[in-house]
């Protein structure tokens, strides 16, 4: 996260957010978002059912580090009514999370036997 004392300009890109890597930044220019007056402009939860559809690994935090890039605040102060708005938005929308897919159990090694 970068270290910054002003507050982002709507041509702020998106790497230099607060909340958001170097990685997110570039699954945002891969939606069309590349500056914080794009992502201002956007609904953060169709963006983030995209982002997940595309990326399994996206979850709950990625909502709120792209809320608190929107508000120009740590992810954790992201104000509640919206993370409220959030949850009950994911509820209804049937967002679940993917199906892991567990790695098959590999046989216990063979143990030798005690040397006399």
């Amino acid at each position: 996260m970068p270290a910054r004392r002003t507050p982002a300009r709507p041509d702020t890109p998106c790497r230099k957010l607060w909340n958001l890597s170097d990685t997110t930044a570039a699954w945002l220019a891969d939606e069309g978002i590349h500056t914080h007056g794009d992502l201002v402009g956007s609904d953060l939860m169709q963006l983030w059912a995209r982002l997940r559809a595309r990326h399994p690994q996206v979850t709950k935090l990625m909502f709120l580090a792209l809320a608190g890039a929107v508000h120009d605040v740590h992810w954790r102060h992201v104000p509640s009514e919206l993370v409220e708005a959030f949850e009950r938005w994911r509820a209804g929308a049937a967002v679940s999370p993917p199906a892991r897919q567990r790695a098959p159990r590999k046989a216990a090694p063979r143990r030798r036997p005690p040397r006399r």
